[in-house]
């Protein structure tokens, strides 16, 4: 066999390898993009579903969106599982509230008594 031959054997078993590694990347391509909906999809009526924040939040933000949601006198509780009780006080009743703090959420919330 000559020079010639040999590279003209090898560039033609190159072209083949890579034409066989296109049609089977090819599949694979065509399936990766796509929609899907992932943990965390509900679709039972009522439910609602609120996407994570990027990062949970500090206590200051936690009592900054409490204060927005209109209440005042607000008080920390141990955070736990994502959830913090927030004791407020809101219309002349205090509330003890259970807040998501990776949602930015009220979860419920119990009236306690009278505001003094």
């Amino acid at each position: 066999m000559t020079n010639d031959r040999i590279h003209t054997t090898v560039r033609a078993i190159a072209i083949a390898a890579l034409l066989g590694l296109g049609a089977v990347a090819a599949p694979a391509m065509a399936q990766s993009p796509g929609f899907g909906f992932g943990p965390g999809f509900d679709d039972r009526p009522g439910d609602r579903f609120d996407p994570p924040l990027p990062m949970c939040m500090t206590d200051n933000q936690i009592r900054q969106t409490i204060a927005e949601y209109g209440y005042s006198h607000i008080s920390l509780n141990v955070p736990n599982d994502k959830r913090i009780q927030v004791r407020g006080t809101l219309d002349g009743t205090v509330y003890l509230i259970k807040f998501n703090y990776c949602t930015g959420r009220i979860e419920d919330r119990d009236a306690l008594r009278r505001a003094q």
